[in-house]
Formats: structure tokens, sequence, C-alpha cells
């Protein structure tokens, strides 16, 4: 199982962690989301993209793409140019 160079934890999620990681934030009850359109706008922008390692992990800033693409203030960190 590839893991983290930084942290150590493993790189490579199931749909299950994914899923479960996206659960817990949704139930943050101080977390802002987006809606879900707007959610799956950015999840298809970033299933293009060629900055998507594993299917889950963004390269740029080593985030889960699930999660990152939830957040009402969350953004691309693609250089120069976000592409959402």
């Amino acid at each position: 199982m590839a893991k983290c160079k930084r942290c150590g934890i493993k790189t490579v999620l199931s749909e299950a962690d994914i899923e479960r990681m996206v659960g817990e934030v949704r139930s943050m009850p101080r977390i802002r989301l987006t809606d879900e359109e707007t959610y799956e706008k950015r999840l298809t922008v970033c299933r293009s993209c060629e900055k998507l390692e594993y299917g889950s992990t963004c390269a740029l800033c080593g985030c889960v793409m699930q999660v990152r693409a939830l957040m009402r203030d969350g953004h691309c960190p693609f250089p120069r140019k976000p592409k959402w």
C-alpha cells in the first residue's frame, strides 16, 4: 500500500474510505458545504485533471478531492489558473 511520504497515511483510499470521510464532513455542523450541482461539477473537473492521483488525491495539495470539492469555500489549487 502506497503511503504519503509526508504524513505516513495510506494514499490509495477505497470507495468506503472516501464515503466515510465525505459523510463525516457532511455531518459537521459548522462546515459550510456547497450545493450538490456545484459539487458534481467540481468532481467532474477534478476527475479529468492530470494532477489527480489514485482517483482521490490531489497531487498539488495532497487533499482528498471529494472532500475539498464538497466545501463551499474550497478551491482548486491548480497554479496560476484554478480549474474551479
